[in-house]
């Protein structure tokens, strides 16, 4: 299993990014709550897998946003790749970020968010890691993590805490989010075993139906990950006294703790 760890300063970067790009309007947009999209630098551990601390976020503010997608500039990241370069070690590029913004007039309610899975990856979101593998301990992976936020009726911390092995939820006052993390091991369909297959499929993304601009353009299969945080671990329910969060498709309206 790969084992991801992401830092309390990630942790705090990623949240701030998604928390802004819901409540706030960007770039002269008549709405709310858009995706937003980051990088993620750190160090990779161990000799075996994947497995990485996660020490760096760095937000993509070029980044083209909407409500239901995201969509990065290469420049940027030819630019970043080469800055991180001379900071050396500690810096390695080890992955994406981005958000799922979710209002009331798309999901109702938590319970119905947590029920139709809306914190998993989409199918495109699994397609968009066509192309994205690097070679580690000689094999190709890549990394993605997402960050799903919803604005409730009102506070509710009962069910924060470690969902799955790569999954958490928490609370910002009225603000629920969730954190969840994938790794995939990219192989050439020639090498793919019969339980690769059906973990293609994990995000619904059709093996069958994928086409490919290289036919020797390797396979992107989701393989176990854990995320483990200890922010979120032993203090993930300290947002309580947050304030709170009215939010609809064209605006928002925050109210301080105080």
């Amino acid at each position: 299993m790969s084992k991801i760890e992401v830092s309390k300063s990630v942790l705090f970067e990623m949240i701030m990014a998604t928390y802004e790009a819901y409540a706030v309007k960007h770039d002269g947009k008549h709405i709310v709550a858009i995706e937003t999209y980051g990088t993620l630098w750190g160090t990779l551990k161990g000799r075996r897998g994947f497995n990485c601390s996660l020490e760096h976020f760095s937000v993509e503010s070029s980044a083209r946003r909407q409500r239901g997608c995201v969509e990065a500039l290469t420049m940027s990241r030819q630019i970043k790749d080469e800055i991180a370069d001379v900071f050396g070690e500690g810096y390695q590029y080890l992955g994406s970020f981005h958000s799922h913004p979710y209002i009331k007039s798309e999901v109702a309610t938590a319970s119905e968010l947590r029920k139709e899975r809306l914190f998993d990856f989409s199918d495109g979101d699994h397609k968009s890691e066509f192309g994205e593998s690097f070679e580690v301990n000689g094999k190709q992976y890549s990394l993605a993590l997402v960050m799903t936020i919803f604005s409730m009726d009102r506070a509710d911390t009962s069910k924060d805490f470690k969902v799955e092995p790569n999954l958490y939820e928490f609370s910002l006052g009225n603000v629920k989010l969730w954190l969840k993390a994938q790794v995939f091991e990219h192989k050439a369909e020639s090498e793919l075993s019969d339980s690769d297959k059906d973990e293609m499929e994990m995000y619904k993304l059709k093996l069958d139906e994928l086409e490919y601009d290289d036919p020797q353009e390797l396979i992107p299969v989701p393989i176990a990950t854990e995320l483990c945080c200890d922010f979120l671990d032993n203090f993930g329910t300290s947002f309580e006294k947050f304030g709170r969060l009215d939010i609809s498709s064209r605006k928002a309206r925050y109210m301080s703790r105080k």
